[in-house]
């Protein structure tokens, strides 16, 4: 069983005012499931899109505002927004300060071909 020490990883940029971590990914020997933790600055927000998988972000800190379909929600630290596959969502910090989220796919390479469409903007970088 592997044990990932995603404290001492590095963060890469994603997006303007985005990096992330893979905390589980095929590179750390998971077979099934993603994991990826973002911080974004204030204000920052990653355009409409949807997958064909359910995705679930839990919110570590800050504040952020999720567009599922023609509804806003806003979450903060402990709360969890589940998001149906097929789903249009678009997703940012709402700020003062940093925002920290975690994200969960129950599949590898959640940004691969086929797997994401983006409505709105491009797809992040995702070293």
């Amino acid at each position: 069983m592997p044990v990932v020490d995603y404290a001492s990883m590095p963060e890469f940029p994603m997006r303007a005012g985005i990096t992330g971590k893979w905390i589980t990914s095929h590179e750390h020997g998971a077979t099934t499931t993603s994991v990826l933790s973002n911080t974004v600055e204030p204000g920052v927000a990653v355009p409409k899109h949807f997958h064909e998988y359910e995705e679930i972000v839990l919110v570590e800190e800050g504040r952020i505002w999720v567009e599922l379909g023609d509804k806003r929600v806003s979450a903060v630290p402990g709360q969890a927004v589940i998001i149906p596959p097929r789903t249009p969502h678009a997703w940012g910090a709402e700020g003062p300060g940093l925002a920290r989220v975690l994200f969960v796919w129950p599949v590898l390479d959640p940004f691969a071909p086929g797997k994401s469409t983006y409505l709105e903007g491009a797809p992040p970088a995702v070293s």
